[in-house]
């Protein structure tokens, strides 16, 4: 029996020149001696023939005991193959040792039987020992010891129940009890005493439940929110303790209910040109004012929100069409003159039990429009002054009033101009309602001109209003009499009764020297006083 798989013959053909040729050839082993292991011949290189051979044994091949050769041939490589001719054999013909019950299924032991191994072969052997079985020993291992796995199954820890449901509320305090997972293991002594966890790889990694190794009582570990997460699904592992734990697994589903430990929030967007709580005395009825959202994170019933208003002496009212978006308008006419602000408080109450509440409060600023034009304090106004009073003298000052603010409330006054002209002997400041002379007045041309003032507010458009201005001037005597001829010629009837006047503007200005004021341009007539002779 050769003591290799591969025999290496080299054999060398000489002819006129060397040739090379190679050849592989197969055989089993144990062939008795004289078989023919193949033509030599067939390894030479087309066209080539040979004439001479000889064997170059390799050390230790065993060519030159083993194997013949026909000296007409080539290099040559012969494979042999193993055949199954020896069977495995242990050191030992029996082998006892001991199984704990609680080994787990496929727990591999290590035989003490030793193989012989033919030939560094791999050799598979199948083995029963009473309930163990295993392919013996496992491919390409570096050892010549033999495993086994377990058929047997030992009693093994099992929950009362596969799932468990619990319904806790949200404001279950920390450290509180929630329910107890049960199982039991037949086992005697150590063996059968079971301890409790949670699958942290599997659940709960947040750790908001723990439980307890010995009673398996979970426990919340912290503060639960129903709004973040509303159902916790957990693992629990039930194991014994024995050498190789048998582990088996239960479900726990928590469903956590809401509580009501959210207020409403509120978002109120002021419907005015800049966003400010404004409206316009001008608005009506119906016309908006603000829009105001309401929210609450908790659930179901907790959710549903009511929103009220106060204050703003029933100026402003509230409506909705989903009991979500709000929207404050105005419900009565406004009158900044009679109120410019109105403050108000908007409150969004839940139907928890108590319930939560949230409130805004701010001021509602009315803004003016210009419908009030100004007013006189008097509709007609009265001074006396004398005619000879200088340009720029002092009249008198007139004062108008206007509701309205800011530029509609603005007054501007002036002078209406008239077709008599008088008008140009006055001036009045616009800001003030300071009257003054602007020119010489003259009694003698009108001794009581008369003005209209106008007051005109800042609005757009504005509006106005006017008032009389009567001005008496007293008469100075600044004009020296005169008469409008220097001769008269006057008849006079001879029968003409005492008392008849025979002559009239005799002189000009004489009511200043008489204190008459009752005749023609204040001349008095002439009359006979006794009758004359004719």
């Amino acid at each position: 029996m050769v003591a290799a798989g591969l025999l290496v013959v080299e054999i060398l053909t000489l002819n006129a020149v060397l040739v090379m040729g190679t050849l592989e050839l197969q055989l089993d082993e144990e062939q008795p001696a004289g078989t023919i292991v193949g033509d030599i011949s067939a390894g030479l290189p087309p066209g080539i023939t040979a004439s001479l051979y000889f064997i170059s044994d390799h050390e230790a091949t065993g060519v030159s005991t083993d194997l013949d050769i026909d000296e007409m041939t080539v290099e040559v490589t012969i494979k042999v193959n193993d055949i199954n001719d020896h069977a495995p054999t242990f050191q030992k013909k029996r082998a006892v040792f001991t199984i704990p019950e609680q080994t787990a299924i496929g727990q591999d032991f290590r035989l003490i039987l030793r193989l012989i191994r033919i030939r560094r072969k791999t050799i598979h052997l199948y083995i029963n020992v009473g309930s163990f079985r295993r392919w013996f020993p496992e491919k390409n291992r570096s050892d010549d010891f033999g495993y086994y796995h377990s058929r047997h199954q030992r009693q093994r820890s099992c929950f009362n129940q596969s799932r468990y449901h619990a319904i806790i509320s949200e404001n279950l305090q920390p450290g509180s009890n929630i329910l107890q997972v049960f199982a039991t293991d037949a086992d005697e002594g150590s063996n059968g005493v079971v301890t409790y966890e949670i699958n942290r790889r599997q659940s709960d990694p947040d750790r908001y439940f723990v439980v307890n190794p010995q009673t398996g009582i979970i426990t919340l570990n912290k503060a639960l929110d129903f709004e973040m997460r509303r159902v916790h699904e957990l693992v629990v592992q039930a194991q014994d303790n024995a050498t190789q734990p048998e582990v088996t697994n239960a479900f726990v589903t928590i469903h956590v209910r809401d509580y009501n430990d959210n207020q409403p929030t509120m978002t109120i967007i002021f419907l005015s040109e800049d966003g400010s709580p404004r409206i316009s005395e001008g608005a009506q009825p119906g016309q908006y004012v603000a829009r105001i959202s309401v929210t609450d994170p908790d659930y179901g019933e907790y959710a549903n929100v009511n929103v009220s208003l106060e204050g703003g002496d029933g100026k402003f009212a509230l409506t909705t069409k989903d009991s979500i978006i709000y929207l404050m308008c105005v419900d009565q006419i406004l009158d900044r003159e009679e109120r410019d602000t109105y403050e108000l408080r908007v409150t969004a109450t839940d139907a928890g039990t108590p319930p939560l509440r949230a409130e805004s409060s701010f001021t509602i600023q009315v803004v003016d429009v210009n419908d009030n034009p100004p007013l006189f304090d008097q509709l007609v106004y009265r001074q006396t002054i004398p005619e000879v009073v200088f340009p720029g003298s002092f009249v008198l000052q007139v004062t108008a009033r206007d509701k309205d603010q800011g530029p509609n409330g603005d007054i501007n006054y002036s002078i209406l101009q008239d077709p008599d002209g008088y008008a140009s002997w006055f001036s009045i400041d616009a800001v003030t309602g300071i009257i003054t002379t602007l020119s010489q007045l003259d009694y003698e041309k009108n001794p009581y001109p008369s003005i209209t003032v106008v007051a005109t507010d800042g609005g757009k458009p504005s509006l106005s209003s006017t008032a009389v201005v009567n001005i008496v001037l007293q008469d100075i005597n600044d004009n020296e009499p005169a008469f409008d001829k220097n001769f008269y010629n006057v008849s006079v009837k001879e029968d003409a009764a005492p008392g008849t006047c025979i002559l009239e503007r005799l002189i000009e200005d004489l009511p200043a020297v008489w204190g008459q004021d009752d005749c023609l341009f204040g001349c008095p007539p002439l009359h006979l006083s006794k009758r004359f002779p004719r």
